[in-house]
């Protein structure tokens, strides 16, 4: 569900990020949830972070934010990004209704291309005396898109995050077996207490690769011929679009104190109810991506009032402040994967006033022009 693409072909920068210990108001986490064209939402808050010099100590990311996440840890400039990515995506003309539809037409450069090729391939392998599942196959087969970034875009965001002093994770799932794969860099491997490859019924741990980036960014709609890792994994934010659990189960000094929760869509169903087939598909969407967020949210908050009511007093438990910080509007079914500077400017706007407002004893003082 990530939208960006390209990478620069200088070495990344690597920053410490870490944060200093004993700081008032405590360690920070950001929690970035990944939705097509609604990434930018999450790089506009991202690049507020660094002008209030925001440093978290962990980081967990799903889809397109994998990416900026990356980008956000080298040191890149997040608006100039994402305006080189808007320079390179394909407009639409006025009279075309429906411009999202346009953009999957004609592919997003650098990230996926339409399946045509593959399309008219499979009709060669077909037999008049074909089952009607292969002619399903053929006539809607699950591949629509053939994802095209570069080997070099999977290094550069792998090296980037593997190498960061801050805890990073992501996901990918694995529908076959029901798991989920974590990727892990080193700094959350050993704050999380785990060894990169352990396994439970439905987590594996894994190191942070290119090939687990590229696991990671793989949409339903590219289909499942590809394996990683020899399983058949997609996007994990189809199944999990915000990694917060193991966030809260980080050892001091790196488990956040106060937790930022980036939501490129809103909590609620925005409007009147569906009344057509692609209204339909968007509630069906926003509730998928809420369903496991809200279970989760209540994991914390249970485990906060456990400990508010002096219940728990294990020092592997404890207060973690929840800062949701969501997009307030509708961007409906026709602008998934529509990136829009204007997007990028409400969160970066609105974050770095409520940086102020939460965190500010480490803010800069407010620009004044």
């Amino acid at each position: 569900m990530g939208a960006l693409g390209g990478v620069d072909s200088r070495p990344a920068l690597l920053p410490d990020t870490r944060q200093d210990e004993g700081g008032a108001g405590g360690a920070v986490g950001f929690a970035l949830g990944g939705l097509g064209g609604g990434n930018a939402f999450g790089a506009g808050f991202l690049a507020a972070a660094r002008e209030r010099r925001i440093r978290p100590t962990a980081i967990s990311c799903t889809s397109g934010m994998i990416a900026w996440t990356a980008h956000f840890l080298a040191g890149d400039d997040l608006r100039e990004k994402l305006r080189e990515h808007l320079a390179e995506m394909p407009k639409a003309p006025d009279s075309v209704p429906f411009g999202n539809q346009w953009v999957l037409a004609k592919g997003l450069p650098g990230v996926f291309r339409p399946a045509m090729q593959e399309y008219w391939e499979r009709w060669s392998f077909l037999s008049p005396f074909s089952e009607p599942k292969e002619w399903a196959d053929r006539l809607m087969p699950a591949q629509t898109w053939v994802p095209t970034r570069s080997s070099e875009y999977f290094e550069f965001v792998a090296s980037t995050l593997a190498q960061s002093h801050v805890a990073v994770m992501f996901n990918a799932f694995c529908p076959p077996t029901g798991q989920e794969i974590l990727f892990i860099n080193a700094a959350a491997r050993d704050k999380l207490g785990v060894d990169w490859h352990d396994q439970t019924p439905e987590t594996i741990y894994m190191p942070i690769t290119a090939e687990g980036v590229e696991a990671a960014l793989h949409l339903y709609s590219y289909g499942y011929e590809r394996t990683y890792f020899g399983m058949n994994l997609i996007d994990g934010a189809y199944h999990r679009q915000f990694i917060l659990n193991e966030l809260c189960e980080l050892a001091r000094p790196a488990r956040p104190e106060t937790l930022w929760i980036v939501r490129p869509q809103n909590s609620r169903w925005i409007g009147a109810m569906p009344e057509n087939y692609f209204e339909q598909r968007d509630m069906e969407t926003e509730i998928g991506m809420n369903s496991s967020y809200a279970m989760q949210i209540s994991r914390i908050e249970l485990i906060n009032r456990l400990a508010r009511e002096g219940r728990l007093t294990d020092d592997a438990y404890g207060h973690i402040q929840l800062e949701p910080f969501q997009f307030v509007g509708k961007r409906g079914y026709f602008d998934y994967f529509i990136e829009s500077e204007h997007v990028f400017d409400t969160a970066y706007h609105r974050a770095l006033d409520q940086f102020v407002a939460r965190h500010g004893w480490m803010a800069d003082k407010l620009a004044t022009s």
